[in-house]
Order: C-alpha cells, then sequence, then structure tokens
C-alpha cells in the first residue's frame, strides 16, 4: 500500500464530507416526503429523479472530464450540491424535494465521475487501486456519519433544517479540491476515435457494468425503502439513521480487509457471492420483527455491498484505456442511473399493491438473478 500523500488526504477528506451530505440526506428523502403526504407511488418517483438528468448526462459528463481534467467539474460539482440541499429550507413542499432530488443527483453523478477519472489517470495499476480505495473509504466514512448525525438532527429540528444544515459541509470540501493539483494526461486533450457501444463489445467490462449496476440497485433500494419499513415497525428517526451509518460502517471495515480477501478467494468467487448474499438479504427482510435484528441483518448487508462497489470500480478502470476512463466511467455510471430511475417507480407502484415488504422481496430476487452472471473469472457473459 502506497504512504498517503496530500493528495490522497485531499481525496479522502472531500469525499467524506461530499458523501455526509449527500448520503445522509438521502434516508431522509422517502421519511420527509411522506411527511409532506406523498404516497408510496409518488416516493418511487422522488427517488427516481434523482437519477433521471445523470442517466443522460453521464457520457457527456465523463467526455468533459476527459478533456478538462477533474479538478473544475469537482468544484462545480461541490458547489451545485451545496445549493440542492438548501432547497427544501426554502421551499418545504414536494416541488422543493423534486428540484433538490434533482439537483443533488447531477451534482454526485459529476463528483463521482471526476474523482474516479483522477484515480484512472495514473498509469501504475496499483496507484489507480490505491486512489479508488483512498476514494472508497472516503465515501464509506462520509455515508457512516451522515445518516447518523441526519437521522438525530431530524428527530429535533425537522426535515428541512436538517437538510439545509446538510449542505455546509459540501462548502467546506471545496477548500479541500481548490488546493488539489490534478493534471491531466497530454493524451486526454488529444481527439480520441472510438464509440461509447465499443465499451459493451467487452465481455469482461459487461460483467463490470452489471456488477456494478446491481450493487448500486442493492445499496440505493436499501436507502430508500428500509426507512420505510423501519417507519413501519415504529422505529424513530435516529434509530432509522444509525441502521444506515451501521450498514455504510460496515462498508467502512470490509474495504481494509478485501486484500486479505482477494488473496484467500478469487476476486470473481468474492463478487459473485457477495452479490448473491445482498440478494438473500433482501429477501430475509420483511421477516424481521425486532431492532436488533436489523442492525444485525444492515452490518451484513453492508458488508457485502462493501465487496461490489470497489472490486467493480478497479475492474472498469482495468479494463479501459487510458484516454478514454472518464468516458467509459460515464457510460457506466449511465447504466446505473438506469437501474436507479426504473426501479424505483416500478417498486413506488408495487408498493402501493403489495407493501414495502413486496418491494424487498422483488429486489433481491433481481439482484439473486443478475448475480449468476457476476463471476469475474469467467470471460464469457
Amino acid at each position: 500500500m502506497r504512504k498517503m500523500d496530500k493528495k490522497a488526504c485531499f481525496i479522502l477528506i472531500s469525499s467524506a464530507l461530499f458523501m455526509f451530505s449527500a448520503a445522509g440526506t438521502r434516508p431522509l428523502v422517502p421519511l420527509f416526503s411522506r411527511h409532506l403526504g406523498a404516497s408510496p407511488a409518488d416516493i418511487g418517483i422522488i427517488v427516481a429523479v434523482f437519477s433521471l438528468l445523470p442517466l443522460f448526462l453521464s457520457l457527456h459528463a465523463g467526455k468533459l472530464v476527459d478533456k478538462m481534467g477533474p479538478r473544475y467539474p469537482l468544484l462545480g460539482s461541490i458547489c451545485f450540491g451545496g445549493i440542492a440541499l438548501t432547497i427544501p429550507w426554502f421551499i418545504t413542499s414536494l416541488p422543493g424535494i423534486y428540484a433538490s432530488q434533482i439537483m443533488m443527483g447531477v451534482s454526485q453523478m459529476m463528483f463521482v465521475v471526476a474523482v474516479q477519472a483522477f484515480a484512472g489517470m495514473f498509469e501504475q495499476e496499483k496507484a489507480r487501486e490505491f486512489y479508488v480505495f483512498i476514494f472508497s473509504i472516503g465515501a464509506a466514512l462520509g455515508s457512516f456519519a451522515g445518516p447518523l448525525c441526519s437521522g438525530i438532527m431530524s428527530q429535533h429540528l425537522g426535515y428541512a433544517l436538517t437538510f439545509a444544515l446538510a449542505g455546509s459541509p459540501l462548502f467546506l470540501s471545496m477548500w479541500f479540491v481548490f488546493w488539489l493539483h490534478m493534471k491531466a494526461p497530454q493524451s486526454l486533450n488529444m481527439k480520441q476515435p472510438g464509440r461509447y457501444m465499443d465499451f459493451l463489445k467487452q465481455p469482461r467490462l459487461r460483467k463490470a457494468f452489471l456488477i456494478s449496476a446491481l450493487v448500486l440497485l442493492g445499496k440505493e433500494m436499501y436507502i430508500a425503502y428500509f426507512p420505510l419499513l423501519a417507519e413501519e415497525h415504529d422505529l424513530s428517526n435516529a434509530f432509522i439513521g444509525a441502521v444506515v451509518s451501521v450498514n455504510a460502517g460496515a462498508g467502512v471495515l470490509i474495504r481494509f480487509l478485501l486484500p486479505v480477501i482477494v488473496q484467500k478467494w478469487s476476486r470473481g468467487f468474492v463478487i459473485c457471492a457477495s452479490v448473491a448474499a445482498i440478494g438473500m438479504l433482501y429477501v430475509l427482510h420483511p421477516f424481521l420483527e425486532h431492532a436488533a435484528a436489523f442492525l444485525v441483518v444492515s452490518f451484513v448487508l453492508g458488508l457485502c455491498l462493501g465487496i461490489g462497489q470497489p472490486l467493480s470500480i478497479s475492474a472498469t478502470i482495468s479494463e479501459l484505456p487510458a484516454e478514454r476512463v472518464g468516458e467509459g466511467l460515464g457510460v457506466r455510471l449511465s447504466i446505473n442511473k438506469l437501474t436507479q430511475v426504473v426501479m424505483p417507480v416500478f417498486a413506488g407502484a408495487a408498493a402501493n399493491v403489495i407493501g414495502i415488504a413486496g418491494v424487498f422481496y422483488i429486489i433481491g430476487g433481481i439482484v439473486l438473478l443478475g448475480s449468476t452472471k457476476t463471476n469475474m473469472d469467467k470471460d464469457t457473459f
């Protein structure tokens, strides 16, 4: 493992601060929306609009980062996100939630593409994996602390003020990015031939994209629908925030253990087993009754989610040509966002008919089915 330098520290801190705000407010969205009178179908649409514009803009965002480097897109995404989280404070209504989530979705898309493209600029594979590791640790730390703090704050200060306060760390993270020197390789400034469909012709890239989509689907739907399931069990906002934080905390822990795990078992087996476990844990959720059981299952689910995400990022970057890393990551993100637009709308409609528990059965079944195609040790898809 490389030593921590100034760049790594700044990436770690800025990622943690960004995700503290972004992930910290996500579990509050369905609760705040229900508080404002939204139905399960409305909540599904609200969750989906977070990914709607990124679905169409991710590829263009990747090309933009390839051309101008990641620094200014990072600064823009952070500023845009800070503004997005203040909207529910000024417009405390469902239209305010819609506007906030649309803007925050664009902000997170640009931030993720830019940081991951920065990691992909290094020629040595160990350097790329190191910065992917640093980003994933920072994101996981922010995802751990954010929901915990926002759950407590919303219980005492209300939803609208919590959103506004959660936006302040974003502006602080701009300082770290501003002093972060990111020089793009000269090849990034050259016109590169190729179409985005070229990426989908490579079996290993298709698998990496599928793994990423399944893991992100599991993560996003948990954040969106677990609070509603927990609310049906009369659990408090503070406890819901703690459970989501435990889930993210497990993701932090497993990232430190990943090097040992992939040495003991093959990377393909580890990814395949973790994705299958995500599906089974989803199916288990509706049977849980006690608060302690939710905590335990949330922790195990966090371990599985924490395995798939960094390994899929590393697998994607390693298969991409250096001059098209941003574009390839944009394609990956577009596929992720497609699932995150379609599934919440479908799940919201299903929840009106079969209840919140039925959503967990549906998502679990989809992830289990997809896990059969995620073995990276095989070159066929």
